[in-house]
């Protein structure tokens, strides 16, 4: 198992890699600013672990990218920016693009304001299916092409409110539809050539929506176990009460990780993580809110007493 770290275009990123040495880092790119990550390949590349990048991206009048939604022109525009982004991990030698699959209603998005904004229809998620699988088996041959793999990640059911990180957001959901794991899972299972599983441990355990932790718990254990042959890559994450399908980005040290409202708690994490400790091709990242050096040192210790149980 590789071991990483998230990057971006903040000033600590390049001295949170000196400081960690990691195996690889993700990098969380906007494809709106595609000019501007050129320093910071630079210094990755001359600092030396792999690569990938974690996609997002709005359109011209900040919609979303959505992969999902039935909509011509939204997926054309959205799959343009995915292709810019696989473009651009393949000229700097990334082994990965990890998207999003996108949600049953569209949302405009500030990135600067963590605010979104639905608008529109509110459409079935199975009425998304089909077409997130054709954008998924298109962008996954494209991306094949040039040497780059494609990862589709888990997500919550409802996205947070503002703000986007601590607590406070967390109350306050909003319901845009998002694609469950089970469509995830349903389209994985049809092995289309060159896609691959990022489970999000947070983001699988809040696609359930239940006072009863042990049916979350129990549920993230199952689409794991269920998905594990397609995984390529973990955010090792988990979720706090209220279970109200929104995800969490609490570090991996704070005292509520070992209570009992953590989904999952560090005894679960080592488990979930026994099951990939082995296998040279799978990555793992924690995508904390603050204290990504930090987290790392708990991931490490984490990975560490897994294989000693595996």
């Amino acid at each position: 198992m590789k071991l990483g770290i998230k990057v971006g275009l903040r000033p600590e990123s390049v001295a949170n890699l000196v400081a960690t040495k990691p195996d690889f880092c993700e990098i969380w790119f906007h494809s709106g600013k595609i000019d501007q990550y050129d320093d910071l390949f630079r210094q990755i590349k001359r600092l030396g672990p792999k690569i990938g990048l974690h996609f997002w991206g709005a359109l011209a009048d900040d919609t979303e990218a959505n992969l999902s939604f039935p909509d011509s022109l939204i997926l054309e525009a959205s799959k343009k920016l995915v292709k810019k982004t696989i473009e651009t991990a393949a000229r700097n030698g990334c082994f990965y693009v990890n998207v999003h699959p996108g949600a049953s209603r569209l949302s405009r998005i500030d990135f600067e304001a963590e605010q979104v904004y639905p608008y529109g229809k509110q459409l079935e998620v199975t009425d998304c299916h089909e077409s997130l699988q054709a954008s998924l088996t298109e962008l996954a041959e494209f991306a094949k092409n040039v040497g780059v793999e494609l990862y589709i990640e888990s997500v919550p059911r409802h996205f947070l409110g503002h703000p986007w990180h601590g607590t406070q957001g967390r109350l306050k959901p909003v319901v845009i539809g998002q694609i469950p794991v089970t469509i995830i899972a349903q389209i994985l299972k049809q092995s289309v050539a060159n896609l691959y599983f990022t489970n999000d441990f947070g983001h699988t355990a809040s696609n359930l929506v239940t006072n009863d932790r042990t049916i979350i718990k129990d549920g993230l254990f199952t689409t794991t176990r269920s998905l594990a042959t397609f995984t390529k890559l973990l955010h090792v994450s988990y979720i706090i009460a209220p279970y109200n399908g929104t995800d969490y980005h609490g570090c991996l040290y704070y005292p509520e990780v070992n209570s009992s409202t953590a989904v999952p708690n560090h005894d679960e994490t080592k488990q979930l993580l026994k099951l990939f400790v082995d296998r040279p091709d799978v990555a793992a990242l924690v995508e904390p809110e603050t204290d990504h050096v930090g987290n790392f040192a708990v991931l490490k210790t984490l990975v560490t007493e897994a294989q000693k149980s595996a």
